[in-house]
């Protein structure tokens, strides 16, 4: 173990003699294992690394976490590791950035590697990711949905925070998790197990526990193939990287620190593949942001091919994107993100794009009876003929209320909303389908009394809302 990692470490240059590195440690088997390997090499070799641990309590699991919490802070003094213990209130922070539990996780950890690389001189953060890890993300990514970088998997290094100087590095991703198991037994390490890693309630897990165990038994090397593609998708990926940054150099018509402006002309007759990739270069270079999701992407690229001379779009990261004429600019706005009053008349039949609530809504009309049973919470139905009025897709507005379909009560749509511990960060951007002064549904969260189908109804409208990623931890 000890010299594969070491070959990795030398052959990709992912650690220097002499460096200050913070590692990431949960407690678990992975971290544990990373951190016990690179005491050892720092003995071994005798690179004269710095290391520093930091661990997370995220406020989640209680007792659990507190021994958790425990065991990191004595494996640090058995291998004499310098400790960093952070507690977060991790809960009051979704609520408050209305991020999912497993986003909001990560941000904070990532914000903590930061802070104490930038507190003492780190060059390197060093995480325990490993090839069962990326052969998950890939998988993740692919079934949530992403574009061909996406597929090419975590890299085994990037930067943290380009202008510090500080690097993300990745040492064990050629090692699987039953190579880094048989190390903590043989080392005796006996590391923690999170009881969250067993949960079917977060859908990675779901994968990992029920979907890779049946690809094992499709082929037993399925990890090694997936790994194979990934690799060729990265080299190819590096090509068309560098094809985008030097197109993006003659398109670019002013740049600072906070804004950068493209001729929107020039960007139009440049192949699509391109053109995501340069908007992809564009929202890392102004939010130090590596990775963006497919559908702020395409969210860019609906709006620079609109008819509309001008038209503004917000981002996460405090980031506003806006094509005026035969330009588009894009800026850091130094406030928090917000979301404009919106309002669509809805295509029916047809597709919606809702770029405001960052949702497309798609409508049909169905020529059989429904079986509500294979509904999923954000597709709806209602008898076409009896709806009261144009369909339309809106933010809410104060007072709007719901006729609450199958009680027949109507209530607040502040309350529905709370009640369904819907966060509150999300209940601004949240499109509502009304017909004339009606609220009829609310996607994800209750449809109302309005035009129920019944035996005699004729035309049934089907309504689907596809949210972009954004919105996947809030209805997981």
């Amino acid at each position: 173990m000890l010299e594969s990692v070491h070959s990795e470490i030398e052959r990709e240059a992912l650690l220097a003699p002499h460096e200050t590195i913070v590692v990431g440690l949960s407690g678990g088997n992975d971290s544990t294992a990373l951190l016990h390997i690179l005491v050892s090499l720092n003995q071994h070799y005798q690179y004269g690394w710095s290391l520093h641990a930091v661990h997370l309590n995220h406020g989640f699991r209680g007792e659990e976490a507190r021994q958790d919490a425990e065991f990191a802070e004595k494996l640090c003094q058995r291998l004499g590791v310098r400790f960093h213990l952070f507690e977060r209130d991790v809960p009051a922070y979704m609520e408050e950035t209305g991020m999912g539990g497993q986003e909001a996780s990560r941000e904070l950890r990532y914000g903590l590697y930061r802070e104490v690389a930038v507190a003492y001189g780190a060059s390197k953060v060093a995480l325990a990711h490993h090839a069962d890890d990326q052969v998950e993300t890939i998988l993740f990514r692919m079934v949530r949905g992403t574009r061909l970088h996406g597929l090419s998997g975590m890299p085994r290094r990037r930067f943290l925070d380009e202008e510090a100087g500080i690097e993300l590095v990745r040492p064990l991703l050629h090692k699987t998790r039953e190579e880094l198991e048989r190390y903590c037994r043989e080392h005796d390490l006996r590391p923690r197990e999170d009881s969250s890693n067993q949960s079917r309630k977060y859908k990675r897990n779901l994968l990992r526990l029920e979907v890779m165990p049946l690809l094992q038994e499709v082929n037993s090397r399925y990890r090694e193939h997936i790994l194979n593609v990934a690799e060729a998708i990265r080299q190819d990926e590096s090509l068309l990287d560098r094809l985008a940054r030097e197109q993006l150099k003659t398109l670019i018509i002013g740049q600072k620190n906070d804004w950068i402006g493209i001729d929107n002309d020039k960007f139009q007759s440049c192949d699509v593949a391109l053109q995501r990739r340069m908007i992809t270069l564009i929202l890392s270079y102004l939010s130090r942001q590596t990775e963006w999701s497919s559908q702020h992407v395409e969210t860019v690229l609906h709006m620079s091919r609109g008819t509309r001379p001008s038209s503004e779009l917000h981002l996460p990261n405090k980031l506003v994107a806006s094509r005026v004429y035969g330009q588009i600019h894009f800026r850091c706005n130094g406030q928090d993100e917000y979301i404009h009053t919106y309002c669509y008349k809805l295509a029916v039949p047809g597709v919606t794009w809702i770029a405001d609530g960052k949702a497309a809504v798609h409508t049909c009309y169905l020529d059989g009876p429904v079986d509500w049973k294979l509904l999923s919470d954000n597709e709806a139905v209602f008898d076409a003929d009896c709806l009261p009025g144009e369909l339309v897709v809106r933010n809410r507005k104060p007072g709007d209320r719901l006729v609450t379909f199958g009680l027949e009560s109507e209530k607040k749509l502040k309350e529905l909303l709370i009640d369904a511990k819907f966060p509150r960060a999300w209940r601004d951007r949240l499109p509502l389908l009304t017909a004339g002064d009606q609220v009829i549904w609310v996607p994800g969260v209750r449809r109302s009394a309005a035009a129920p189908i019944r035996g005699q109804t004729r035309r049934i409208l089907h309504v689907r809302v596809e949210f972009g990623e954004e919105w996947r931890e809030v209805f997981t």
